[in-house]
């Protein structure tokens, strides 16, 4: 594997590539960065409400983000599902409060602008 990679590992061909994307990758970096901003600005107010404080405000905020991921693909019941599993992994694996976890769904499926 390893040869097979220095084979193709080709500097002038990857700087090529990087220089060709440059703008696209910027404009969908800001894009990006904009929605991760808008989660960011939604939840931290339900956060404050219920005092979260320290690193747990970073897991509640990776539930969200990881919610908006899903809500962007999936639309209807799927999004149901995804959520709810969402949810459930997240209060179980981090034991965050089902409660905040219901507050943040509704903000940013509310969000999330279905097509």
């Amino acid at each position: 594997m390893f040869k097979k990679y220095q084979a193709k590992f080709n500097p002038t061909v990857i700087g090529t590539r990087f220089t060709d994307i440059r703008d696209l990758a910027l404009e969908r970096a800001q894009e990006g960065l904009i929605t991760v901003g808008t989660i960011r600005d939604l939840v931290r107010p339900i956060l404050d409400q219920y005092g979260v404080t320290g690193g747990l405000r970073a897991t509640y905020l990776a539930f969200a983000l990881a919610l908006a991921r899903h809500m962007f693909r999936q639309k209807g019941d799927a999004a149901k599902k995804i959520a709810t599993a969402l949810k459930s992994y997240y209060v179980s694996a981090y034991d965050l409060d089902p409660a905040i976890c219901d507050e943040i769904i509704n903000v940013v499926t509310g969000w999330v602008a279905p097509y």
